[in-house]
């Protein structure tokens, strides 16, 4: 889905630019700056950032998930 019409910003590209390990963004800015754009109108901002959040949420858990699993089997090892 197209969230900034104005530098046709799809929701994948800012899914993409926020799962690299390292360079990631974790504000709609840097979407736009990695996509080598400015917001025009603004209108997407709300919802870029939106979705940066949620992905980055979403990294945040998985790796305290991650760290719970190598916890138990630290234990469960003793």
């Amino acid at each position: 889905m197209i969230l900034c019409s104005c530098n046709q910003i799809s929701d994948r590209d800012v899914k993409a630019s926020v799962k690299p390990c390292g360079a990631s963004a974790e504000r709609a800015r840097e979407v736009f700056r990695g996509k080598g754009c400015l917001p025009k109108c603004g209108r997407c901002v709300k919802n870029i950032q939106a979705i940066c959040d949620r992905e980055a949420d979403a990294k945040v858990e998985k790796r305290l998930r991650a760290q719970s699993n190598v916890q138990q089997f630290a234990v469960a090892a003793e």
